[in-house]
């Protein structure tokens, strides 16, 4: 009924305006157009689907600047005889636009251009006429001037969406939000407390390069009210001014009163600034980001933990500052975190070649965040694939080469104790090959290993498993089950402690620097010990130290380790090393604390001198390390036992008389 009623008054009044029109052409008159327009019921449905309301008030539009204009004077296209018409409008901004362009009649561009930022606004177009100034209702400035606010004279223009692009190409919004300012901490202050350079009748515009510099220009502002000695009441507060700027924290108009940021769940207060681009300084000038990604948080297994669960030092009342000497300090300490649940997998870390390396200063040495990341910490998985990519980021060569092997393939097969890294290497304590026992990962899995190669690997007529035992202490498991070459390793070792000798350890006993245990065993520095350097350094350790040297046989390359064939490719024949031809280079090691050991290439003759008697511990290769004393001693052994039946036989042949005569006198 109401549409009806609507309408009926919308086509009374087309009807009433074309009956009582002049007759001269062209005589629109202000009380013609209202007598349709000064409804309130008349509007227009646009093609966007917005309502347009053509309503106008006419003793408003007296009163407005423009009000002795008749309407033809703006609207041109629009007479009696043309008017009512249909006219297809897209949306209401198109068509705020389009009749702004009408204001250029009146208003030429070069005039509009004088007031400095009101030509900005201008030569931009982000704004229309009609936005800023109304349709009908346009008050003269001057007065308006006088009457308006501060904050309602800013507001006139920055209510709108307006913006600056600065030199670097950074945009910067100038739009301020009404209701945002009403509910913030400075609701009640006018724009001029804080942007004193500005008035109505100045306003100045700055020449800042980015964003970066606007910020700074911003900060400045704050710094009026909020000064350096109340920031520095809170210490953390006052760092974190030093690297980032008020309004990237605190907004520049919704600042909220920090009451009420305490108030917040303690995930949300930490985020409020540590979900921004925010940033602290090392000592040694090395910057680290701080910024947390809420997205990482709730994708990972820590996802249902409270900041402070890890952070415990932290909470809304306390926030210390914290200095490190640099990133790879601040990496090493980090762990303290981890150890709050993770005290077991800390305390491994603490042992293994990764840390070890850390301390040393080697900024790419794995650790709890480089393995598990910051906050986007992932679920351990069950599949071992994922186990190898971890070790991949830093370990790509011995990946290719694990690549070739019989695991690799197992694990492609997805068999269930198929090996990766971790299973040989172990995740946390993962210690330098030549100290730790990799055999013993080998026995986790293969835990018949005795047994089968008993089978093949015995010394006839005795089937022992000590013999095996022997080989497994004195062969490493890849020297057999690889293509690749063998060496003959020497290491050092304290008889009396039961562990190996480290180069820490060598240089305190010849007291001399580490850099100089090198040059102790290899005289003449050309990089290989010759069997008298050996001796002779072992004779001048032995003074010291209750030293020894351990044998074993392993592989040359290390990351051949890493290729291991299948089962029926691997060594079974005794010959490969008990053979005074087989191609087996020697090497000396000297261990290091946390590192890789110094080898150096070792004369073979040294395991075939007699000083090796003496020197190394349960380890001889029959034919491989042949000792020449021990042939003479077997020569003489053998001509004895000769001697001694050829001299029994001799003697009972000529005493058998005697033995005859007494048998026969009996």
């Amino acid at each position: 009924m109401r549409t009806i009623l609507i309408g009926a008054v919308i086509v009374i009044c087309f009807l009433l305006s074309y009956f009582v029109q002049t007759e001269v052409a062209g005589s629109d008159t202000i009380k013609d157009c209202l007598r349709c327009h000064s409804s309130k019921a008349l509007t227009k449905e646009l093609l966007s689907k917005e309502t347009l309301s053509l309503y106008v008030d006419g003793s408003k539009f007296e009163k407005s600047v423009h009000g002795a204009l008749e309407c033809s004077a703006c609207h041109t296209d629009i007479t009696m005889k043309t008017h009512p018409r249909p006219k297809k409008i897209e949306s209401r901004k198109a068509y705020v636009r389009e009749v702004s362009q009408n204001c250029l009649l009146c208003h030429p561009k070069d005039a509009l251009m004088k007031p400095h930022m009101h030509g900005e606004l201008v030569k931009k177009g982000e704004v229309t006429c009609a936005e800023c100034h109304g349709s009908h209702y346009i008050e003269e400035m001057k007065g308006w001037k006088k009457t308006a606010s501060f904050s309602g004279y800013c507001l006139f223009c920055h209510k709108h969406e307006i913006s600056k692009t600065l030199p670097s190409k950074e945009i910067i919004s100038l739009m301020v939000n009404q209701e945002e300012i009403k509910k913030s901490v400075h609701g009640k202050f006018e724009c001029i407390v804080c942007h004193s350079d500005f008035s109505k009748i100045n306003h100045p515009s700055y020449n800042l390069k980015t964003k970066s510099a606007y910020r700074t220009r911003m900060t400045g502002i704050c710094l009026k009210c909020h000064t350096d000695a109340e920031l520095q009441k809170n210490p953390s507060h006052y760092a974190l001014s030093k690297t980032a700027s008020c309004i990237e924290c605190h907004g520049a108009h919704g600042v909220v009163s920090v009451k009420a940021a305490k108030a917040l769940p303690i995930n949300q207060y930490c985020m409020s600034c540590h979900s921004r681009a925010i940033s602290m300084r090392m000592k040694n000038g090395e910057t680290l980001s701080v910024q947390v990604k809420e997205s990482d948080i709730l994708g990972s297994a820590h996802k249902n933990l409270k900041c402070n669960e890890c952070h415990k030092e932290f909470s809304t009342t306390q926030h210390p500052v914290k200095v490190y000497e640099s990133i790879a300090d601040f990496r090493e300490k980090a762990k303290d975190n981890c150890n709050n649940c993770h005290k077991e997998a800390v305390a491994k870390y603490d042992k293994s070649i990764h840390a070890m390396a850390l301390k040393k200063g080697n900024a790419n040495a794995p650790d709890c965040l480089r393995c598990h990341d910051y906050h986007k910490t992932p679920w351990i998985k069950s599949d071992k694939v994922s186990g190898l990519q971890l070790c991949t980021r830093c370990h790509a060569k011995e990946t290719d080469a694990f690549k070739t092997s019989i695991h690799n393939t197992a694990l492609i097969q997805g068999k269930k104790d198929a090996p990766a890294c971790a299973a040989c290497h172990n995740a946390h304590d993962v210690l330098p090959t030549n100290i730790a026992k990799i055999n013993d990962s080998c026995v986790k899995c293969h835990k018949n290993i005795k047994d089968s190669h008993n089978k093949w690997l015995w010394n006839p007529p005795f089937r022992l498993t000590t013999f095996v035992e022997t080989h497994f202490n004195s062969v490493s498991c890849s020297a057999c089950h690889i293509s690749g070459n063998k060496v003959l390793s020497l290491v050092l070792i304290d008889k009396d402690k039961n562990k190996t000798l480290t180069e820490k350890e060598i240089a305190k006993a010849f007291d001399v620097d580490v850099k100089e245990v090198k040059g102790k065993v290899d005289f003449n520095g050309d990089g290989k010990v010759q069997e008298g350097e050996l001796w002779q350094f072992m004779n001048t350790l032995k003074k010291k130290v209750n030293a020894d040297l351990a044998g074993r046989v392993d592989v040359t390359e290390a990351n051949d380790a890493h290729r291991i064939v299948a089962k029926a490719q691997a060594i079974k024949d005794c010959e490969a090393c008990h053979n005074p031809k087989a191609e087996f280079s020697g090497r000396l090691e000297i261990n290091r604390e946390g590192a890789k050991a110094i080898k150096l290439d070792l004369d073979r003759k040294a395991f075939n001198s007699v000083k090796a008697i003496p020197n190394i511990s349960d380890f001889y290769i029959l034919g491989l390390t042949k000792i020449s004393i021990f042939d003479i001693l077997f020569l003489l052994a053998l001509a004895a036992g000769l001697c001694v039946a050829i001299g029994h036989i001799t003697l009972r042949i000529l005493t058998s008389p005697i033995r005859r005569r007494r048998r026969e006198g009996k």
